[in-house]
């Protein structure tokens, strides 16, 4: 493996009809890793691959005893789930989506769901947060606006899921962005839990939202220290940019 590649090990053969993939990369709230995570553990995901890079930390993730790799693919029936357990260097980030897009049009998958968080400096006045939509594809725009959730109409976004974003449009692969209202700098359940039910919307997944909101303390604690590592990476990435406004806009 080069230094600068990154690469997709699949255990099992990855092939199928409608095929949809979830994105769990860490970004602002963690809210697609405490999401996505959640998925695995409800529907009883079975990993089927991991991707690997020496861009990546050099580290393991150990569960029951059983080095694993930081970043898998789970999969139930034709839902996959890519997840990172890690946080990620800026760096790793154009080749590791580049990476996820260029697989996805390869597998001809239906649709790429990028679930995140959008910063929210009163998000502790919030009950319930707001989930924002976005696409690269005009049928899911139009499914966003259907169902009800709020079209992020301008903006920029910064990280792995803008990237994703950017590389889905180029190679016409169906991309869809939610959104949910968090904490810039905390995991937020809460989040977590308004994403996962704007997904049901367009997947027909059944996880139970009540037991993710039961557990925000212990997923709070045990999070705090990739959420610290995800920060410091974001503030490199300039995730602050996601503030302002595009000037063609002003």
């Amino acid at each position: 493996m080069k230094p600068t590649e990154v690469s997709i090990y699949e255990l099992e053969r990855i092939e199928g009809e409608n095929l949809s993939l979830l994105c769990g990369l860490p970004d602002v709230g963690l809210v697609g890793i405490i999401s996505v995570s959640h998925i695995i553990k409800e529907l009883g995901m079975k990993e089927v691959g991991y991707i690997d890079s020496e861009l990546f930390p050099p580290l393991v993730v150990f569960h029951q005893g059983e080095p694993t790799y930081p970043i898998r693919i789970f999969r139930k029936e034709n839902l996959l789930a890519v997840f990172s357990e890690t946080a990620l260097p800026p760096e790793s980030l154009y080749p590791l989506t580049r990476l996820i897009v260029n697989w996805s049009k390869e597998k001809q998958l239906s649709m790429v769901v990028s679930l995140g968080g959008i910063g929210v400096p009163n998000r502790i006045d919030i009950d319930e947060p707001k989930v924002y939509g976005a696409s690269s594809s005009q049928k899911l725009r139009d499914m966003i606006l259907q169902s009800g959730i709020s079209l992020m109409e301008e903006g920029f976004l910064v990280g792995p899921y803008g990237l994703i974003a950017k590389h889905s449009k180029s190679l016409g692969v169906p991309n869809l962005i939610l959104l949910a209202e968090s904490f810039p700098n905390y995991p937020d359940p809460g989040a977590a839990a308004s994403a996962l039910e704007a997904l049901k919307k367009f997947v027909p997944i059944s996880v139970d939202i009540k037991s993710l909101k039961d557990r925000s303390d212990e997923i709070r604690m045990n999070a705090r220290e990739l959420m610290r590592k995800t920060a410091e990476n974001m503030q490199r990435m300039g995730k602050s940019q996601e503030y302002e406004l595009p000037l063609m806009y002003v």
